[in-house]
C-alpha cells in the first residue's frame, strides 16, 4: 500500500543477475523489510527500540517509530531514477534515458523520503513540526549514506534545509535534544546498522541465493547446556587448597554479588594476577545469560591478539564442541563450515557473511574491533552493531585503553549498556573505576567487595607472589646499560631472567651488550614477527634463559620467569610486568625496578605521568596493591584536562559533547579511535625456517605452494597476495575475501609497522603496492632471527636528511 503512493510497481528493477529473473524494486524493499523484522524478532530488539524512542520523544512516539521503520523500508526509493534504471539496470522501459547524467540513487531516495514526510506534517503545530523535520532529516541521512560512510549531519542539514525553510529553524531543534544527545546518537547508529544489514541480507538472498536464517544466537537450551558443561569442568576444583582456595573465594564472592545486582548493567571484576579472572568471568557471563531470556550473545574483548588465542584455548578446554565460538580479528582466517552442504561458491559467501555480521553465539575479538562497531562510520563497522544489543560483553585489561578517552568512553558504555540491554563485565588486576566521571553511578557495581578485595590482594600468596626491590632506584648515579650488565653478572645462573625497557633502542643496546657474554639470550620487541615471539615463549617454558624485552611483554605473553628487571613507567605497567614473574605461584619471584629512560618521552601527555616509583607514596601503593588510590589521582587528572578551557569558550569535554549533539559521526569516530592508524606497513619477503618454529598454529598444514626448501617463503606469500588483487582469479568477491583472510595469517610474519611523523611522509624504502611497502632488497634490514633492524632503517632515514 505504501509503495503504491510512490508509484513503485513491477516496472522498476532493484537488481539484475545473469542466473535469475530481474528483481523488482518492490520485491527488494519487501525482502529488506522482512529481514529487518526477522532481526528485530530474533534479537528481541523491539522493546529496546521502543524504549529509545520513548526516552527521546514519547509524545510523538508513533510517528517517530513509523519514520524509523520506513527509513529501512523505503531506503531504495531513489532507484526509481530513470537514469539508474537505464544505466544500472539496463531496463528496456527506460531506454530513452540512457544518455542522461546522474544514475546514483541514494541522494535522490533521501529527497523523496523527505518530500513525502514534509507533506504529512502540514497539520502539526510549529514545535512538533520542527522537531519532526529535524528527526526525519536525520533518518533520511542514513538513506543518503547507505552505500557510503556516515559523516556530519550538520553539513547535510545545511544543504537540505534550504530547500524548504530556513536552516535556523531546524538548527534550533538540536537544542531540544540536548539532554538526550547520547540516546539520539545511539538510535541513529542503530538505525543505520539495521538499514545496511537488512539491505545486505536481502541483496545476498537475491544475488547469491543465500537466505540468512541463523544470526548466531544462544537459545535457552544452549545456555542451559553451557552451564552444565561448565559445572562439570568445575568439579576438578572441589576441595581446593592453597591458592586455589583463594581463587574459589573470589569466584564465589563475584557470583554472589552479581546475583544480588542483576538489575545493574556494568560490573567491575578487580582481582590479582593469578586469581583466575578468566574462569570467574566465564561463570559470570553464564549466570547473566541464564538470568535474562533476552540475552543471547557473548563477546569477549581483549587489547591484544595473543590474549585472544589464549582465551579461545580456555573456552575449547571447558566447552569443546558444545560452544560455537569464533575469533574475529585482522589475522585470523575466516572459518569455513566444512559440514555445510552448500556448493563451494555458496560456502565462501556464507562464511564471509558470517564474519561480517558476527554469526556465532560467542565472539572473541579486540578492543579496536569493538570501538569500530560502537563509533565507526563505514557500513562494515556498523553491520554488527545490532548484535551487541541483548548481549554480555567481557572487557579485559581496560587500563590499556588510551586514558584520554576514559571519560568519553564510560559515558558511552553507560548509555549503550542501559539502552540496548548490554551487560558489561570490566576486569583487570589494575582496574580504574571509570564511573568516577558520571553524576549517576547506580548502573555500576563492584563484584569484589572492599573487604574481600583487601584480603585477596593482601594475602601473601598474591601480595608476596613477587617480591619488589627498589634499591636500584636509590643509586646516586643515573642507571646505565653498563651498570645493568654488571648487575646481571651477580644473578643466579639457574634462574629465568626478564628485562623490560620502555625504549626499544635501550633494549637493543642491552641485548647486544650481553648476547655474547651469556647463554640463551633472546630479545622480544615490536620488531619481531609472531613466529619468533612464539619460539622464545616456547623456549621459556622448558629452558633457563634471559629475555630482553620492550613493553610488548607486559600483557598477552604467556611466560613465567623467576627474576625481573624493569625500567619504571606507570604503576599499572609495573603490576602488569610483575604478572610475568612467578606466574604459577609455585616458587619465589622478585622484580628489581630501575630508572634509565625518561618516561615522559614515551608517555607524552599521559595523565599518569609523575605518579611513579620515584615517589615513596607510589612504592607503597604498588606494595599494598592499592590501585584504587592510584587511579583516583589519575582520574582526577583526566577530569582536570576535560574541564580545561582550550578556546576560551568551551572545555575539552564541552567540545566533545558538541560533537555528539550535532551528530558529527566522523569527528566522534576520530576522537574515539584507540590506535592511531597513521602508519606505514613494510613487507620484507625473507624466508622463515619452519623446523625452528614449532607450535605456531598458522604453520600447521601449510600449503606447499608457500614453501621453498622447507622454509616459509615470504616472496611466495607476496606473489599470492598480488594474485588476490585480481578478482578475475576468483568466482566471487566472497571467495577472494576468504582467501585474503587466510593469507593475512601468513603475511603478518613478514610485515612491520612504521609510524608517520608528518602528513605526506613516506618510508625511505620499498614500493607502495596495495597499501604495503614492498622491500625487495631487504637484506640489511632483517636480522638472522627475522627481526626488523630499525637501527639500520634509521641510519638510512637520517642520511636522507643530509
Amino acid at each position: 500500500m505504501l509503495l503504491s503512493k510512490f508509484g513503485i510497481d513491477e516496472t522498476f528493477f532493484a537488481h539484475t543477475s545473469d542466473s535469475s529473473p530481474n528483481e523488482t524494486l518492490e520485491a527488494h524493499l519487501n525482502l529488506t523489510m522482512s529481514y529487518y523484522k526477522k532481526i528485530v524478532a530474533d534479537k528481541k530488539l523491539q522493546t529496546l527500540i521502543d524504549n529509545l524512542i520513548n526516552q527521546i520523544d514519547s509524545k510523538n512516539f508513533d510517528l517517530i517509530k513509523e519514520m524509523f521503520e520506513n527509513t529501512i523500508y523505503l531506503h531504495d526509493l531513489g532507484k526509481k531514477n530513470p537514469c539508474f534504471q537505464a544505466k544500472k539496470m539496463n531496463n528496456p522501459l527506460f531506454e530513452k534515458y540512457s544518455d542522461c547524467g546522474d544514475s546514483k540513487h541514494s541522494q535522490s531516495g533521501a529527497i523523496e523520503f523527505i518530500e513525502y514526510y514534509m507533506s504529512q506534517f502540514e497539520s502539526l503545530d510549529d514545535e512538533t513540526y520542527f522537531r519532526m523535520v529535524y528527526m526525519f532529516y536525520n533518518f533520511s541521512y542514513h538513506i543518503s549514506k547507505h552505500h557510503g560512510k556516515l559523516d556530519s549531519i550538520e553539513n547535510y542539514l545545511a544543504n537540505k534545509a534550504k530547500e524548504h525553510h530556513s536552516f535556523a529553524n531546524v538548527k534550533k531543534n538540536i537544542d531540544l535534544y540536548l539532554d538526550k544527545k547520547f540516546e539520539f546518537y545511539i538510535l541513529n547508529k542503530l538505525l543505520f546498522s539495521l538499514l545496511v544489514s537488512s539491505d545486505y541480507y536481502a541483496t545476498s538472498e537475491y544475488m547469491a541465493k543465500l537466505k540468512s536464517d541463523d544470526f548466531g544466537l544462544f537459545s535457552d537450551d544452549d545456555k542451559k547446556n553451557l552451564k552444565e558443561k561448565f559445572e562439570e569442568y568445575r568439579t576438578k576444583f572441589k576441595n581446593p587448597t592453597g591458592i586455589n582456595l583463594l581463587r574459589n573465594e573470589m569466584f564465589v564472592e563475584a557470583q554472589n554479588n552479581l546475583l544480588k545486582n542483576l538489575d545493574k548493567s556494568i560490573f567491575y571484576l578487580e582481582a590479582p594476577t593469578g586469581s583466575g579472572k578468566t574462569i570467574t568471568s566465564i561463570n559470570l557471563a553464564l549466570e547473566l545469560l541464564q538470568s535474562d531470556k533476552n540475552l543471547n550473545k557473548l563477546f569477549y574483548i581483549f587489547p591484544f591478539n595473543t590474549l585472544v588465542e589464549q582465551t579461545k584455548n580456555v573456552f575449547d578446554e571447558i566447552f569443546g564442541e558444545t560452544l560455537k565460538i569464533e575469533i574475529i580479528n585482522s589475522i585470523t582466517p575466516i572459518t569455513i563450515d566444512e559440514q555445510n552442504q552448500e556448493d563451494e561458491e555458496s560456502k565462501y559467501t556464507r562464511s564471509y557473511i558470517n564474519r561480517l555480521f558476527f554469526h556465532r553465539p560467542a565472539i572473541i575479538t579486540t578492543h579496536v574491533a569493538l570501538f569500530n562497531i560502537l563509533f565507526g562510520t563505514s557500513k562494515e563497522d556498523n553491520f554488527p552493531l545490532w548484535q551487541l544489543a541483548n548481549s554480555v560483553i567481557i572487557l579485559d585489561e581496560i587500563q590499556s585503553y588510551n586514558n584520554h578517552l576514559w571519560w568519553y568512553m564510560v559515558e558511552f558504555f553507560d548509555k549503550y549498556a542501559s539502552l540496548l540491554n548490554i551487560k558489561i563485565i570490566i576486569m583487570s588486576a589494575t582496574l580504574p573505576k571509570l564511573d568516577f566521571f558520571l553524576e549517576k553511578k547506580d548502573n555500576f557495581v563492584a563484584l569484589i567487595g572492599d573487604e574481600k578485595r583487601k584480603s585477596l590482594f593482601g594475602d601473601d600468596l598474591f601480595k608476596k607472589r613477587v617480591a619488589m626491590d627498589f634499591s636500584l632506584l636509590d643509586y646516586s648515579e643515573k642507571m646505565s646499560i653498563e651498570k645493568l650488565v654488571e648487575i646481571l653478572h651477580t644473578q643466579p645462573k639457574e634462574k629465568k631472567i626478564l628485562f623490560e625497557f620502555i625504549k626499544k633502542q635501550s633494549a637493543r643496546e642491552f641485548y647486544n651488550a650481553i648476547k655474547d657474554e651469556f647463554d640463551n639470550v633472546y630479545e622480544l620487541s615490536g620488531d619481531d614477527n609472531k613466529a619468533y615471539r612464539q619460539y622464545v615463549i616456547n623456549k621459556s617454558k622448558n629452558e633457563t634463559l634471559i629475555i630482553v624485552a620492550t613493553q610488548v611483554i607486559e600483557a598477552g605473553v604467556d611466560i613465567d620467569m623467576d627474576i625481573g628487571f624493569k625500567d619504571i613507567s606507570t604503576i599499572d605497567s609495573e603490576e602488569q610486568f610483575m604478572g610475568r614473574v612467578n606466574r604459577s605461584c609455585l616458587r619465589e619471584g622478585i622484580v628489581y625496578f630501575f630508572d634509565l629512560d625518561p618516561v615522559e618521552n614515551i608517555y607524552r601527555g599521559d595523565n599518569r605521568l609523575g605518579l611513579d616509583l620515584k615517589d615513596e607514596k607510589y612504592k607503597m601503593i604498588l606494595l599494598n596493591k592499592n590501585f584504587e588510590e592510584y587511579y583516583k589521582e589519575v582520574l582526577t587528572n583526566i577530569k582536570r584536562q576535560g574541564d580545561r578551557f582550550e578556546n576560551g569558550l568551551m572545555t575539552n569535554y564541552d567540545n566533545f559533547s558538541e560533537l555528539i549533539k550535532k551528530l558529527n559521526y566522523k569527528e566522534i569516530s576520530k576522537t574515539m579511535t584507540l590506535i592511531n592508524s597513521q602508519n606505514f606497513t613494510l613487507y620484507f619477503p625473507f624466508q622463515i625456517d619452519l623446523s625452528i618454529y614449532k607450535g605456531v598454529k598458522e604453520f600447521d598444514g601449510l600449503d606447499e605452494c608457500f614453501k621453498t626448501d622447507g622454509k616459509l617463503d615470504g616472496q611466495k606469500v607476496w606473489d599470492e597476495f598480488l594474485a588476490l588483487n585480481d578478482i578475475a582469479n576468483f568466482k566471487s568477491y566472497s571467495e577472494k575475501k576468504v582467501a585474503k583472510s587466510k593469507l593475512n595469517a601468513l603475511m603478518q610474519f613478514f610485515t612491520f609497522t612504521l609510524f608517520k611523523n608528518y602528513e605526506g611522509q613516506r618510508p625511505y624504502i620499498g614500493e607502495n603496492i596495495s597499501g604495503y611497502y614492498y622491500v625487495e632488497n631487504y637484506g640489511e634490514f632483517i636480522t638472522q632471527e627475522g627481526k626488523f633492524d630499525r637501527e639500520k632503517y634509521n641510519e638510512l632515514k637520517n642520511s636522507n636528511f643530509l
